[in-house]
């Protein structure tokens, strides 16, 4: 089966890898167009992009749908296979290869449609995410599924980690879904029970309510990690805060306890600031800064 992978995402990596290394026909890769990047907005390519070129894959940067249409026409490949992509794909674009277009999302659908699945799994407080393989219709991720894998959250996972590992977890439901497809199986009608819905992450959601529990607040820290960043004011300047952990001390919400740690209370219990960002420098342990910092005794987040 001929195949091309779309993405925009060194989180595509296990996917692509495990392509190459199947019986399976990878004509290249799709990704988006190189952007301009760093302070001297130099035009440069993705990560995926490059990787891709190391692997010997063709890379293809369509601007637009006529350009997508015609390198689905140039490829005539059977089925594409699409990963944090980054562009809406139309009718025409999905009808066109024979097997029309997979898509890998990182949750158990139908919880968590939208661009910031795993972000939410964890704001939520879900025991449990995985990824889900699925046929790409117009509906945003209301397609037939192919293969679903289960991952049990461990409840101390950041955004990051936990993509890192639903990405490797990626190749299975992956394999499933090509072994049905040459089966000739049909993939099944997604339910329309227990839908949830994931935007994608604001940094105006990372601002810290000091007056919510503390184990919500601590949720957030890892969801927003490492974008947007969760984020409190002291007398007008950010600090982002990085990690935080669990705490016992009851204290007015934002008040800030300083005894070699940065303990904050919140609106139940506390939390000690593990890591963290203050504006305009670098990244720091919280002791570190406190150190420097030459805090009142009445000091309180904002």
């Amino acid at each position: 089966m001929k195949v091309l992978l779309a993405s925009s995402s060194l989180l595509a990596i296990h996917p692509l890898r495990f392509l190459l290394e199947s019986n399976h026909d990878l004509v290249g890769v799709i990704t988006m167009p190189d952007a301009p990047q760093g302070r001297g907005r130099t035009m440069m390519e993705n990560e995926f992009a490059i990787e891709s070129q190391v692997c010997g894959l063709k890379v293809f940067k369509p601007t637009n749908s006529d350009e997508l249409l015609d390198v689905l026409t140039e490829t005539s490949v059977d089925l594409v296979v699409t990963i944090a992509y980054g562009r809406l794909i139309r009718p025409r674009e999905l009808s066109m290869p024979k097997h029309g277009w997979l898509n890998i999302h990182f949750s158990l659908l139908p919880r968590w449609r939208g661009a910031a699945p795993a972000q939410r799994a964890i704001e939520a407080g879900d025991s449990k995410s995985g990824v889900t393989v699925f046929r790409l219709d117009e509906g945003l991720d209301t397609g037939p599924i192919y293969a679903q894998a289960e991952y049990v959250l461990r409840g101390d996972e950041d955004s990051s980690t936990l993509l890192t590992e639903l990405s490797q977890l990626s190749v299975q439901p992956l394999k499933r879904a090509l072994e049905m497809i040459s089966e000739g199986n049909e993939p099944v009608t997604q339910s329309t029970i227990g839908v949830t819905h994931a935007p994608k992450l604001s940094k105006a959601e990372g601002r810290i309510d000091w007056n919510l529990e503390a184990s919500i607040i601590e949720r957030k820290i890892r969801a927003c990690s490492p974008w947007p960043i969760a984020w409190t004011e002291l007398e007008g300047q950010r600090i982002s805060i990085i990690k935080a952990k669990f705490n016992d001390e009851v204290l007015q919400p934002g008040h800030i306890v300083m005894d070699e740690r940065l303990i904050v209370g919140c609106g139940e219990s506390s939390l000690e600031i593990v890591t963290l960002k203050p504006e305009g420098k670098r990244e720091m342990s919280a002791t570190e800064w406190l150190r420097g910092a030459r805090l009142s005794p009445d000091a309180q987040f904002e």
